[in-house]
């Protein structure tokens, strides 16, 4: 008897919780979106504007050939490597 009592409050506890939940889960997903679309507002404005299809200067990496953007570059021992790892093999 006593649980038949309890039933509708289990019930209405229940729906209460699912409902938090999901606005919970809303709220969420919109604050991750926000996110989302301020990192590629950071990154839109790093990467600035193309300057009339100039490009960046690349290198060729002495050990390995590879060819690289300068800027990407590690320089050891006055050479300029496309990676550490490549600056240390070449030693």
């Amino acid at each position: 008897m006593g649980l038949i009592r309890l039933l509708p409050w289990i019930i209405l506890i229940v729906i209460a919780f699912v409902f938090l939940s999901r606005k919970k889960r809303e709220r969420e997903r919109s604050a991750m979106e926000e996110e989302l679309k301020a990192m590629r507002r950071q990154l839109n404005a790093r990467q600035g504007p193309a300057e009339g299809g100039a490009s960046e200067e690349m290198a060729r990496c002495p050990h390995c050939g590879t060819y690289f953007l300068r800027r990407d570059g590690v320089i050891k021992n006055g050479r300029l490597y496309c990676s550490r790892s490549c600056a240390r093999k070449d030693a």
